[in-house]
């Protein structure tokens, strides 16, 4: 059999060398290209990973305009292997263990009422840190409070994770050190995220931004009729900068459940930012547990995609498009990449 569904993964994604510059073209020509590198997880109808596909099997598009795969390269954990390396049924590189995760609650310091909701998404990533996180994982532990604060900078520390699990319900001032490191001069929920994010970038390998929050409207935000027609100006520098940090963002509603008389418009942020950085939004969570579990999950293992696009002039968002030639599978995966001179 060509590919496999895992049923049960109890593995880390792994991260891939970059490959080898491309050789110069034939004939005289002289093509610019840029090494264009995608991370892309695959699924069945029931959410199992699939395994042992190859560059045939994927279907790229970079603004509509179909792209010769170069590699692709599936990474995983040896505990979904029941053979070794060399005699498994699909292509298995090298194993380079290691899952970071970033938790960010946005503390509603403006709606005291959901503090408790608070309390219990804290307690609950306390379960995941305790519980679910494995050797190779990393973890931080962050909140916004009318700025960014860091109160843990990714350890495998649990007891490092646990005290900072403890401090985030007092007003402390975090760590100034790390990824906490001018953390003070940041402002609204935008800017904070496109800071954290940029500290992030140097990090090989996918990030996971795990956001609690009971919604994000930011001065400047423009709504109309409950939907937000434009997002102020710090929005799309902070989404630019999630997708060249490799940040998937997994947004977590902390109210679960919703007031009639809520603006809808609290639920737009959230659904963006999930949306294009190849993460998740989980509106309305019975509790925050299954989320957890679903984020656990997913980052199991993934395809690294890789293609050679031709040089672009200036700068702007290039839309990629990543399918399977099966159309029975799911890819997930981040929609573009941001160019720049």
């Amino acid at each position: 059999m060509k590919y496999a569904a895992i049923l049960a993964l109890a593995a880390l994604p792994l991260f891939a060398q970059e490959p080898q510059p491309q050789q110069p073209a034939q004939f005289g020509e002289k093509v610019d290209v840029n090494l264009v590198l995608l991370d892309a997880i695959v699924t069945d109808s029931k959410g199992n990973q699939i395994l042992g596909l190859d560059k045939n099997d994927f279907v790229v598009k970079e603004n509509g305009v179909a792209q010769t795969v170069d590699n692709v390269d599936y990474f995983t954990n040896r505990k979904l292997l029941d053979a070794q390396e060399g005699h498994a049924p699909f292509k298995v590189e090298q194993v380079k263990e290691g899952r970071y995760f970033v938790f960010l609650f946005d503390k509603p310091v403006d709606t005291p009422v959901l503090f408790g909701d608070f309390l219990r998404a804290r307690d609950d990533v306390r379960n995941f840190v305790n519980k679910q996180m494995v050797p190779g994982d990393q973890a931080a532990i962050l909140t916004h409070d009318r700025r960014l604060k860091v109160y843990a900078n990714l350890t495998a520390d649990k007891a490092v994770l646990n005290k900072a699990l403890d401090q985030i319900a007092t007003n402390g001032l975090g760590l100034n050190t790390g990824l906490g490191e001018g953390a003070d001069r940041t402002g609204d929920r935008y800017e904070s995220i496109e800071f954290l994010a940029d500290k992030l970038r140097p990090i090989k390998g996918r990030k996971n931004l795990v956001l609690f929050s009971a919604g994000i409207l930011e001065m400047g935000d423009t709504v109309r009729n409950g939907v937000v027609v434009s997002h102020n100006q710090d929005f799309q520098p902070m989404l630019d900068a999630l997708n060249q940090a490799n940040t998937g963002v997994y947004t977590i509603n902390i109210a679960r459940s919703q007031s009639p008389n809520a603006d809808p418009a609290l639920h737009d942020s959230l659904d963006r930012l999930a949306r294009d950085t190849n993460g998740q939004y989980f509106r309305y969570p019975v509790s925050f547990v299954g989320p957890l579990k679903t984020i656990d999950k997913e980052n199991n293992g993934y395809y690294l995609i890789s293609y050679y696009a031709k040089q672009k002039k200036g700068s702007g968002f290039q839309k990629v498009q990543v399918a399977t030639v099966n159309p029975e599978f799911k890819v997930t995966a981040r929609s573009g990449y941001f160019h720049g001179d």
